[in-house]
């Protein structure tokens, strides 16, 4: 118990000091804790009565995770999460001894917590997960995550840790980690034909019916605005709800989280009607107000997660200023050559006027252009966005695609002096 107390104590001072110097702090105090002692996320999970869910996958965790966490607050249940998106051990770790007192978890029931699909394998056993969920599993960032069966045993060590799961029916590659203790989450053919797995995404083939029924189906995903009206059949009843995000994935996060919830003792009809008052987690679908402007923020990381951006941008009207910044830092993959794999031909003709910027524009750049797509750039990202938001007209919605660090940095342009946790709410 000492070593544990002294671990928390020296790791909650070094994110006190790394604040304090202004280098942030979400990962710093478990990075300290865990060489003082490494079994500090041991030893404090055991203390948590309700137990820990772990939300994992390629696209879709950080709003699945905030999704079931808003169920759960709104129904009464304490919850521990890490909503910086800080998914790694060390920022697990960090949210973990926040919520420590005296070497334990003090004032949470359930921890529901974001995990990284390639850390889940050694941080799953050490949670032993009340609960996992799978958003679905696609190729990412081939220099870090190798290819995608490497994904899949790292996330099937998690579907094994965990007493239940609750997973992907439209996805074979999730539903081949199934160890006989799963519930389903899917959508309805029309809306399944929108969102292809992997394989199709790259063989071309037609979807193909789910061997299992699921237990949460999406019936509807219907664009409203900034928006989308959805409509999930869960436990015996049909439930409607207006997420204040878009897109069809986000209607698949939807049922995942509330098929999550459901399993965690939530009343359908209060969880869906949570997911209505839940605002996008930062940078996802999130639209923020900018000079007079309306920039609707969409994060991508992997071919898939830009498929469905594009999606979305091909259904907006046009002329649409849209700026797409491109980085290869280590949180973003250094490895863009999952650029080449991404629809981009799907513009063409949209009418919409595309920039480029970031670390890799120019990249971008001729990946546009072997498209058809011809589009203007600028490295700097203060200045494209700048350039994109004076072209459109004053109320304009402005589409700004970025990966994460860009992300991270046209954040603190767009609403200066905000942290990652103050995003999340």
């Amino acid at each position: 118990m000492l070593r544990l107390v002294v671990a928390v104590t020296v790791g909650r001072l070094a994110g006190f000091l790394s604040r304090l110097i202004g280098r942030g702090g979400s990962a710093i105090p478990g990075l300290v804790a865990e060489v003082l002692d490494p079994l500090v996320i041991d030893k404090l999970v055991a203390s948590i009565p309700g137990g820990v869910v772990v939300v994992t996958g390629t696209n879709g965790k950080t709003t699945t995770t905030k999704m079931l966490v808003t169920a759960l607050e709104r129904s009464g249940t304490p919850v521990l999460t890490n909503p910086s998106g800080s998914n790694l051990a060390r920022g697990v770790a960090t949210v973990l001894i926040s919520a420590s007192r005296r070497g334990r978890i003090s004032g949470y029931e359930l921890a529901v917590l974001e995990i990284d699909e390639a850390a889940v394998s050694a941080l799953a056993p050490r949670l032993a997960p009340r609960l996992v969920v799978v958003t679905n599993l696609a190729r990412d960032q081939l220099d870090r995550y190798g290819e995608l069966e490497t994904t899949a045993r790292h996330v099937g060590v998690a579907v094994a840790s965990a007493k239940r799961a609750v997973l992907n029916v439209d996805d074979p590659a999730v539903m081949a980690l199934d160890v006989g203790r799963s519930v389903w989450f899917g959508a309805v053919d029309g809306i399944r034909r929108t969102m292809p797995h992997d394989r199709l995404l790259y063989d071309g083939s037609g979807p193909e019916v789910p061997a299992v029924k699921a237990d949460a189906l999406l019936e509807l995903a219907d664009q409203q605005g900034d928006g989308q009206r959805i409509r999930v059949a869960i436990a015996g009843s049909v439930l409607d709800a207006t997420l204040r995000v878009p897109g069809a994935y986000n209607g698949y996060n939807a049922a995942a989280a509330l098929l999550a919830a459901v399993e965690l003792g939530v009343d359908p009809a209060a969880a869906a009607a949570s997911l209505e008052e839940m605002s996008p987690a930062f940078g996802r679908g999130q639209v923020i107000e900018f000079e007079g402007r309306r920039v609707n923020l969409l994060l991508v990381k992997n071919p898939s997660g830009f498929n469905q951006a594009l999606r979305l941008l091909t259904d907006a009207p046009a002329p649409a200023q849209v700026l797409i910044a491109i980085n290869d830092n280590h949180a973003d993959g250094r490895d863009v050559s999952w650029l080449w794999d991404v629809r981009f031909e799907d513009l063409e003709g949209s009418g919409h006027s595309i920039g480029t910027s970031g670390i890799r524009a120019a990249d971008m750049t001729l990946r546009l252009k072997y498209s058809g797509i011809e589009s203007w750039s600028d490295p700097d990202l203060e200045a494209a966005l700048r350039r994109t938001v004076s072209a459109a007209a004053e109320g304009e919605v402005v589409y700004v695609i970025p990966t994460y660090t860009a992300m991270l940095s046209l954040l603190q342009l767009l609403l200066p002096g905000a942290a990652r946790s103050e995003m999340w709410t």
